[in-house]
């Protein structure tokens, strides 16, 4: 480790909003309880009680929505981005920061209601070219800090980013 380089340091860190499940989480109990009145309505069904079983349906795919969403964790360091998934096994995917090449922040509808957005990453980086950071709070101050730590990231390493344009058609 070279001596005149900065510490590392914890800028940020987070989950995605579960907001981006609520479509998921109101659709469930209606599935729910479309199948109690499918088996309390129809005569046929009554007499089958492992339709009941059919609610397992609604649960199990609102609980993996909510574990797959808190089982995602960013970490935004004054080098770095970290993306970690997984519940048993996990995948790290990190980016240095001074890859980053353009930042975008899309607010739909239902997150910015609740302060929350997407911040879209592209980078130089050929495995990750694009990374989305998901239903964070505070979306603008956090893009914000992303691109000032991006840009002492270059400074330091002297990194300067060409934009090399096609010659138009003649």
């Amino acid at each position: 480790m070279n001596p005149n380089d900065p510490v590392e340091i914890e800028v940020w860190h987070g989950t995605p909003s579960q907001w981006i499940n609520v479509g998921t989480y109101l659709f469930c109990p209606v599935l729910a309880a479309g199948i109690v009145a499918a088996y309390y309505l129809i005569p046929e069904l009554e007499s089958n009680p492992l339709v009941l079983a059919g609610l397992i349906v609604p649960v199990f795919w609102a609980l993996t929505r909510y574990i797959g969403t808190r089982c995602k964790r960013y970490v935004i360091t004054s080098q770095r981005v970290k993306v970690t998934t997984g519940l048993l096994s996990r995948h790290t995917n990190e980016i240095e920061l001074y890859r980053v090449r353009d930042y975008s922040v899309v607010e739909p509808f239902w997150l910015r209601l609740v302060g929350c957005g997407n911040i879209i990453l592209l980078t130089s980086d050929r495995t990750n070219p694009q990374i989305v950071l998901h239903a964070v709070p505070g979306v603008t101050a956090l893009k914000d800090e992303i691109r000032k730590h991006t840009e002492q990231m270059r400074q330091r390493r002297g990194v300067r980013d060409l934009e090399i344009d096609s010659p138009p058609p003649t």
